[in-house]
Order: structure tokens, then sequence, then C-alpha cells
């Protein structure tokens, strides 16, 4: 049930951010899946029993998935499965105990600044959601963190200190379903190849529709 959502809302993101560019309340709607994906890439690394292909399938995703990509951004940004790698890669970090650890928060550094600089989607924000999801699983507080760490990185301006409404705060609202709802409960196994295809299909499919109407 959690990914369902997460796929429904991102279609409907993904729809009024091609179609209805200014109609905010698609986007808005949208705004509920990221978290929800976030949630279900830390479960999923949780369950899978061999990491190093959980990364690399989701290494060939984001390569698959950057063409439709980048037909629909027709800009230089990584698509979310380039964030979801690099948090990957960060936990490793995290987790392995080889590395010293004084060396671990320059090594995670340089994959939040590579990812700001190559422009991920969600970028930043996005790797510290995940990793905020796998510390606070399963505990009810991750909405008050999660809320603080949306509204430091989109509702306050740093030049000037002051602090301004952005449609990204909604994000809370898939938070919140998730610890306060029975959600979790009603989930099921998504078939596999719709699970790892619906991101580029969809893209693609969305793009070839515009392509054709406009």
């Amino acid at each position: 049930m959690v990914l369902l959502l997460a796929f429904i809302t991102m279609l409907i993101d993904h729809i009024g951010m091609i179609f209805f560019p200014s109609d905010d309340i698609w986007r808005m709607i949208g705004r509920i899946s990221f978290p929800l994906f976030a949630w279900g890439i830390v479960r999923g690394y949780k369950l899978t029993k061999n990491k190093q292909n959980y990364a690399k399938r989701i290494l060939a995703l984001a390569l698959i998935s950057q063409i439709p990509f980048l037909f629909i951004n027709q800009d230089l940004f990584l698509n979310v499965c380039f964030t979801l790698l690099f948090w990957l890669l960060s936990l490793w970090t995290i987790e392995n105990k080889e590395i010293n650890r004084y060396f671990k928060i320059p090594i995670i550094g340089s994959f939040l600044a590579l990812a700001d600089f190559f422009h991920f989607d969600y970028g930043i924000y996005g790797i510290l959601s995940i990793i905020l999801f796998y510390f606070t699983w399963q505990k009810k507080m991750t909405v008050v963190y999660f809320f603080v760490l949306t509204f430091l990185f989109y509702d306050v301006n740093y030049q000037n200190i002051t602090f301004h409404y952005h449609i990204q705060i909604l994000s809370v609202i898939s938070v919140f379903i998730l610890y306060f709802t029975p959600i979790q409960k009603y989930d099921f196994k998504m078939n596999y190849y719709v699970k790892y295809w619906f991101y580029p299909v969809h893209l693609m499919i969305l793009y070839l529709i515009y392509w054709f109407v406009r």
C-alpha cells in the first residue's frame, strides 16, 4: 500500500509538471511521494539479503531512467535514483567499521557536495531524508525530525533570515500517514518488474503523450 500510494502521487506530480505547470494542486499532491519512496528504499535495504545487488539494481535504474528524465526536464539534472544510490554509499560509509570515524564525515560530505554539484533530484535534502528514515526507523518522532529538516531546507531564506512557505513542507503529510495510520499493515508485495520499471516507463509514456499533443 505504501509503494502504491507513492507511485500514484508521483504520477500525479509528473502529470502536473508536464501538462499543468501553472496549477499547483498537482505538485502539492506530488509532495507526498518522495518520503514514501524514502521509507520504501530503507525498508528494502533492511530486508535485502544482498546489498551489492540492491545497489546494482538502483544504479541500472538510474542510468535507464536518465534518458526519459532528460527529455522531460531538458536540464542537466540527474534523476532521483542517483540520489538513492548516493544514500547507499553514505550508509555504507557509516556502517563500515574499517573506515576511521574521523574520515566518515568528510567522505559523506563529499557525497553530499557531489549530489549538489551535479544537481541530483532532491540533492542533499533527499540523501539526508533517507538517512533520517534509516536511523529513526519506526519511530513516531520521525515526523518532527522530517518537518524540521524540510523546513530548514525549503522554508528558510538564509540571506536575510526570513521564513516563507514552500510546497515541499506538505511532504510531512506522508510521514504522518506512515506513522499514525495503519497503512503499513496493509502493505503487500508489488510485482518486481512493476516496482523497478514504473519510474522510467511512466516518464517515457508521459513524454510521448506530451510530444504528440503539443
